[in-house]
């Protein structure tokens, strides 16, 4: 879903490529009997028409670049939302690295207060596991799958994986 300021400055950067070669064409125009002698003998209605329809073949040229702009550009969200785990999560996408895989940072949400988790040591021995952690409530929340509990590692990798499935079906169909 595309939101109304991407489609607001392609219109308004389309707008100004129109108004620019309109105004090109209209000084041209005034100068073009001083350059061609014989277009003085032109009658004026018959002048007028013509730098008419070249403004109007100029701004519809445009619209045309500006809607075939629009329409090769892939959609691709910044921000994706949903719900794992017994918990809300926001992720950011990043698609700066242009050879490397979109890089995704997955927040999750606290359910009683609406801010995101922090992290905390699940204190496992030998291992870097970790479990959520709301700073307002000075809470450790664990995440469930099937009565299993899921560390935030596990979790995270599962729902990247997720989304970039959901990713690649998108690019495949669009």
């Amino acid at each position: 879903m595309t939101s109304i300021r991407e489609h607001l400055v392609s219109g308004l950067v389309g707008l100004v490529i129109g108004g620019l070669g309109t105004l090109v064409l209209s000084i041209y125009s005034d100068l073009l009997p001083a350059f061609l002698p014989a277009l003085g003998n032109v009658p004026s209605q018959i002048y007028v028409k013509v730098v008419l329809l070249l403004a109007l073949l100029l701004l519809s040229l445009a619209a045309l670049s500006v809607a075939l702009y629009l329409r090769t550009r892939p959609y691709r969200p910044r921000a994706l939302f949903g719900k794992a785990f017994g918990f809300k999560w926001s992720a950011q996408l990043d698609y700066r690295g242009k050879r490397d895989e979109v890089d995704i940072e997955i927040q999750w949400v606290c359910p009683k207060h609406g801010v995101f988790f922090g992290i905390k040591s699940a204190e496992i021995p030998e291992t870097t596991y970790h479990n959520l952690w709301c700073a307002k409530c000075a809470q450790i929340y664990e995440m469930k799958a099937n009565g299993d509990t899921v560390y935030v590692e596990e979790a995270v990798r599962m729902l990247e994986r997720q989304i970039l499935g959901r990713l690649r079906l998108e690019e495949k169909s669009g």
